[in-house]
């Protein structure tokens, strides 16, 4: 039976973050999670240039009013030498905040970075927490040894979102959603703490076959307690990739194409929504040449098909980020440029 079309309302866009502005050049990859009652933390990474490694920091902007108005922006995480990347937050059972981001030393890039642990050009990933709902945070804790792959070149969490398991036997474990570049393949895995991100594991690498590269990535919990995947493909085909795993995260099918899910090679964002119908949600940019039609879907069937879908922007729309807010709408914090410079946007999106 076929599902009538759902109306859709998706309200003007709020820029939270502006290029250039507040000393930065640039403010590019966001990630959005809610974190209290009408509580939003919109981060992102604030650059010096356009380029991905420009002596990045991570920088917040908070929202008391499920993204109505925002606050004033802070820096909360800035590398001595080198670049901050790939901001991936994440609330554990308890109401900690967890904050994921790498370190890529000073004149380096994904693709010079060398393997290993430690070392003058190894990336490294860090962790920061909040106990306050974001107001204040740890200084940054070195978590490299313990969710790298040690013959990993590039490493990088999300990025977007991780999230915090409801079912047994794994209830309350956290999982933060990885990819990597070992030699010239990437791959994907998760790493989880079964301790509220005290100490964390890596779990088995997601396998793939030699015509596909699952890269930038982002996790959901079905309804039945399994895991699904959604990846950036960093190989043949325009289009998303996708695996799901039975055992919550211990072994994973093949990554294989979904072809309702058109891209021209992005990161997109993955989220499971709250209520009786379990329903999945997605935005990437619907297109399989350019970073263009930004586009929410919604599946009712655990990310099989993607029956209902409404239009974000027609123009320019890059990377974005996905949250139920504490009103039952969704949020989106997504990329868009405007003459060439920019802008991180917000907007609220409602169905019937």
């Amino acid at each position: 039976m076929t599902m009538a079309a759902f109306a859709f309302l998706v309200s003007a866009p709020t820029v939270v973050f502006q290029s250039p502005s507040d000393g930065f050049d640039t403010f590019r990859i966001p990630a959005l999670i809610k974190a209290g009652p009408g509580t939003l933390l919109a981060f992102a990474e604030g650059r010096q240039s356009q380029a991905d490694a420009a002596g990045n920091r991570i920088v917040l902007r908070r929202s008391s009013d499920n993204g109505r108005s925002w606050g004033p922006l802070q820096v909360i995480a800035v590398p001595e030498g080198g670049s901050f990347n790939n901001p991936t937050a994440v609330v554990s059972e308890r109401g900690r905040l967890l904050l994921h981001f790498q370190h890529y030393p000073q004149g380096t890039h994904e693709y010079d970075v060398e393997a290993g642990l430690t070392g003058p050009k190894s990336v490294q990933s860090y962790q920061m927490v909040s106990l306050d709902g974001g107001q204040s945070w740890s200084e940054p804790v070195n978590i490299t040894s313990q969710v790298k792959h040690p013959e990993a070149q590039t490493l990088a969490s999300g990025p977007g979102v991780g999230i915090t398991l409801r079912h047994l036997p794994h209830k309350g474990r956290v999982v933060v959603p990885y990819n990597q570049r070992i030699g010239q393949r990437w791959s994907v895995y998760m790493a989880y703490s079964d301790d509220g991100g005290t100490t964390w594991a890596r779990g088995s690498t997601v396998p793939a076959s030699p015509e596909y590269q699952p890269n930038e990535v982002q996790v959901a919990e079905l309804a039945d307690g399994r895991i699904l995947m959604n990846c950036r493909n960093q190989a043949k085909g325009k289009f998303r990739l996708s695996a799901s795993s039975t055992d919550q995260g211990r072994t994973w099918d093949s990554a294989h194409p979904v072809p309702d899910l058109p891209d021209p090679t992005c990161q997109g964002s993955l989220l499971s929504l709250a209520g009786k119908q379990p329903t999945q949600a997605f935005s990437n940019p619907a297109d399989t040449k350019d970073r263009v039609r930004g586009t929410f879907r919604l599946s009712f069937d655990s990310g099989a098909t993607w029956s209902q879908s409404v239009g974000i922007e027609s123009g320019s729309f890059q990377y974005s980020c996905l949250t139920e807010l504490a009103d039952g709408l969704i949020g989106i914090l997504y990329e868009h440029t405007e003459s060439g410079r920019y802008q991180i946007r917000f907007r609220r999106i409602s169905w019937r």
